[in-house]
């Protein structure tokens, strides 16, 4: 009994979370088996974290893995595609502006490396400390620092309609 409240305690913690960092790197059918696949490989090796305050940040670098194993196996491209960003909830007021504002973003993300696409989730969406991205990323905290200016830089100047420069370089 207590192992299953632990698994739900967990599972509420984390399967949001994994959830969306999925939901921007694959493609949206397999959103849901991917989810599952890391939220079972997190579950598995829960005894053997010694921290259980960085489950989040242990959590995203299992689904950093796991998402590359998906790409290695299913040999896709990574790039979302207009159809698949999430579409707003219908309201009564006009969305059109929300909509619009949606797909530059969608856009503008799709045109960042996906390493920026990372940095920009995780910093500045999620909230997690440079030191914690870069534990889930396999880096360093300086490279975490360069790679969000550069990601930001980039996202800006593609937003901004300046797409010849990009966020690649």
């Amino acid at each position: 009994m207590e192992t299953d409240s632990l698994f739900d305690e967990t599972y509420e913690v984390i399967f949001p979370l994994i959830y969306r960092f999925v939901s921007i790197r694959v493609p949206k059918p397999d959103v849901e088996d991917v989810s599952a696949e890391i939220i079972v490989k997190v579950w598995r090796g829960l005894p053997d974290i010694e921290k259980k305050d960085a489950l989040k940040a242990w959590a995203l670098k299992i689904a950093t893995h796991q998402i590359v194993d998906y790409y290695r196996t299913h040999k896709r491209a990574s790039v979302m595609t207009l159809e698949e960003i999430p579409k707003p909830l219908p309201q009564e007021s006009d969305q059109s502006e929300t909509w619009a504002t949606l797909l530059s973003v969608g856009e503008a993300l799709a045109k960042l490396t996906p390493q920026q696409v990372n940095v920009i989730q995780l910093r500045l969406i999620e909230g997690f400390s440079a030191g914690e991205v870069a534990e889930i990323l396999g880096t360093t905290h300086q490279a975490v620092d360069s790679l969000l200016y550069r990601a930001k830089k980039g996202f800006r100047k593609i937003y901004q309609g300046n797409t010849d420069k990009g966020g690649r370089g």
